[in-house]
């Protein structure tokens, strides 16, 4: 079991184990969310990943916006702002995770939009 918190500890996340491989999200939506030049993550069932959030600071936010065209429910901790999770709707059955909330992340495998990652950044993949 691997588990993993937002910075104030309001809420905490539980999934069985930690993934392989993290992957790396360069769409303007992720590096604005998370203030940084990408987002690590991992994609997850949402069946595997159980959110503990005994004092309500899960917020919602609905992001219409996106580069893919499909709205994206970005939750985050209303106390301290860590972002946790990204849904991508009620029918897609996984959860796209902050790697951040755990310690030790593995390397990233592989990453999205890489159209947008800044010319200077460079990252060493798993593999």
């Amino acid at each position: 079991m691997a588990e993993g918190r937002c910075n104030c500890g309001s809420i905490r996340v539980s999934i069985p184990a930690l993934p392989e491989q993290s992957a790396i999200c360069y769409c303007a939506n992720c590096k604005r969310a998370g203030s940084s030049s990408f987002s690590l993550v991992y994609l997850l069932n949402k069946s595997d990943v159980h959110i503990k959030d005994p004092n309500g600071a899960l917020k919602n936010y609905q992001d219409k916006d996106t580069k893919s065209g499909n709205t994206l429910t970005r939750q985050f901790c209303a106390n301290c702002g860590s972002p946790i999770a990204s849904l991508m709707g009620p029918e897609v059955p996984k959860i796209i995770l902050k790697a951040g909330l755990f310690d030790n992340n593995p390397a990233p495998g592989h990453a999205v939009f890489e159209e947008d990652r800044p010319e200077w950044l460079s990252i060493t993949r798993a593999g």
